[in-house]
């Protein structure tokens, strides 16, 4: 017997039921005779979603408020307010690929995927890092902190699991299809306290650098699937605490503190035996005292 989560159906007049169109919509996932199909349409005329009433047939039409699942811990409620200041947002139509369905997004930036019905876009890997928006809001999910995406579930409405707290109870989860207005997911390459060493152009180390905060907007410009592993290419600006290492007399000396604002591209690597991206270095990135420069991931 399938489990199909907070819906209820009206059953009261059974013949307005097309059960041969309902068990070929369902029969993707499991066989279901008519028999079936009134037990469960009693059960769950019985259930607390009472007021959540519709039929089959439209899950088939969205978007629809599919899913009404507890709150994910830590994350910050969507108030009416947090509607303003959304105008560099673009309302795209949203193409689903395995079926013939469209969405309109409730405000997307031009660096987020969206995550919306059936709809989960194919440059959300899991392993790395991201931020998500209630999309439409200026809300976040787990209070605006990136989190790793552990899993994109099959089916139709995809379960999202994030890396939790702990192992053994992980609460840090949604569907695609919990909210009508979707999801807005931005990859996260960097965050405040990394730290990276500075080489120049002749791969002299140079110095250090320690980030004090990143823009929002790091944007993803390119994804290579290589023998062995999966590299993300993301442009980044940030704010940094440099420290050059100045050579004298064939000795480094350190020199005073400087805090200036650097731009590149974040390279971030999922081996494949591993379960986690890390970003190794930052190219293409100009220092006006060095000129142009690479920044390694410190161990």
């Amino acid at each position: 017997m399938p489990i199909i989560k907070n819906y209820e159906f009206d059953f009261e007049n059974p013949e307005e039921v097309d059960e041969s169109f309902l068990i070929k919509r369902l029969s993707l996932y499991a066989t279901v005779r008519p028999e079936d199909l009134k037990s469960l349409g009693a059960d769950l005329y019985q259930s607390k979603w009472r007021e959540f009433r519709q039929s089959l047939q439209d899950l088939f039409h969205p978007p629809q408020v599919l899913r009404h699942d507890p709150p994910i811990a830590g994350e910050r409620e969507c108030r009416d307010s947090s509607l303003e200041g959304l105008k560099d947002e673009e309302t795209p139509v949203i193409h689903e690929r395995d079926f013939s369905i469209q969405y309109q997004s409730a405000g997307i930036r031009p660096h987020e995927f969206p995550v919306i019905g059936f709809h989960v876009d194919d440059k959300i890997c899991p392993g790395f890092c991201y931020q998500v928006r209630y999309m439409g809001t200026k809300d976040f999910l787990f209070n605006g902190e990136p989190r790793m995406l552990q899993s994109v579930g099959f089916g139709y409405g995809k379960r999202l699991t994030f890396q939790g707290n702990t192992r053994n109870n992980n609460e840090n989860y949604f569907w695609s299809d919990s909210r009508v207005e979707g999801f807005a997911f931005s990859i996260c390459a960097v965050e405040a306290g990394d730290k990276f060493v500075i080489y120049d152009e002749v791969s002299r180390v140079a110095g250090d650098v320690e980030v004090l905060s990143v823009d929002d907007d790091q944007a993803e410009v390119d994804t290579v699937y290589e023998k062995g592993c999966v590299k993300k290419f993301v442009r980044v600006r940030m704010t940094a605490n440099v420290q050059y290492h100045n050579r004298h007399q064939g000795m480094l000396m350190d020199v005073t503190d400087h805090v200036i604002d650097i731009e590149g591209t974040a390279e971030i690597v999922r081996q494949r035996s591993s379960t986690r991206a890390t970003t190794q270095q930052i190219t293409d990135v100009h220092i006006q005292s060095l000129g142009k420069c690479t920044l390694w991931k410190e161990d």
